[in-house]
């Protein structure tokens, strides 16, 4: 199949997709990254914790990390994780910048790279019904919530709110320009444990959320049909980017954004150096 692997610039997306390798080996992909999910950042005006996580997933991770990664020419072993340059280099796999797949010139690269399927993953953009027609297969996302009681943006911070005892991850079908309504395919669950971060609790939704994507693409692979369960549009609810009085709340509740040493443990995973 040929597969367009949309995703965000960032070290949870870069996880995901090294994740995903082994079930695309075979497939034609490309991976095409939007900047951000979101409004642009403004340092001052945001929320310390919204400041931490992006500094942990994007800051330090892709611009300060991920370069020195990229300069230094590791081989592939076969075994550490590989930044989005690295990608291209070790794997040939497209890398693509797709800030807004919506434009003109959007539809036209999509449109000739012809993909059977779109893969969303942490992407940052909304997918508009011309872009939804081109694959034949349709457009499947992996949402890092569970659906529908989560629709939005960081599902498991309100989860965790909720003192839930469950995350998950669900994957589904998106089938015109709205948010996280599409039909169901599957649903993964992990526990919550109040001794980590928000953080760490978003990284570990993505095995078992792959563990998904790689089922529905080998039953794509052979021809089948995958489930299709559909949502109720009443039931749930939509959330945008907590406030700053949410994540003050967040944070008297014992919840903390980044722990140093989740961040550290990942990163690991993208160098062959001994831990």
């Amino acid at each position: 199949m040929r597969i367009l692997c949309c995703l965000n610039r960032d070290l949870v997306s870069s996880v995901a997709i090294n994740l995903l390798l082994g079930e695309l080996a075979g497939h034609e992909v490309t991976v095409a990254l939007s900047e951000r999910i979101g409004p642009a950042p403004g340092a001052a005006a945001d929320p310390p914790q919204r400041r931490e996580l992006r500094a942990a997933e994007q800051t330090i991770a892709i611009d300060t990390v991920f370069p020195l990664l990229d300069r230094a020419g590791f081989p592939d072993d076969g075994k550490r994780f590989l930044t989005f340059a690295e990608l291209a280099r070790h794997r040939m796999i497209p890398v693509i910048a797709l800030p807004n797949p919506n434009t003109a010139q959007a539809l036209a690269a999509i449109g000739a790279l012809a993909p059977d399927l779109i893969l969303s993953i942490r992407y940052g953009a909304i997918f508009k019904p011309p872009v939804l027609a081109l694959p034949r297969l349709g457009t499947l996302n992996l949402h890092a919530g569970i659906l529908p009681s989560y629709r939005g943006v960081i599902a498991s911070f309100r989860a965790l709110a909720h003192r839930d005892a469950e995350l998950g991850c669900t994957l589904h079908f998106v089938a015109d320009g709205t948010i996280d309504t599409g039909d169901i395919v599957a649903t993964s669950r992990v526990p919550v444990h109040r001794d980590r971060s928000l953080f760490w609790h978003v990284l570990s939704l993505y095995p078992g959320g792959i563990a998904l994507v790689a089922a529905a693409l080998r039953a794509l692979g052979a021809g089948e049909r995958l489930p299709r369960t559909p949502q109720n549009p009443a039931a749930g609810g939509y959330y945008t980017y907590p406030t700053a009085a949410e994540w003050e709340a967040f944070a008297r509740d014992g919840w903390r954004a980044v722990d140093t040493d989740d961040l550290d443990e990942v990163l690991r995973r993208f160098t062959p150096l001994p831990a």
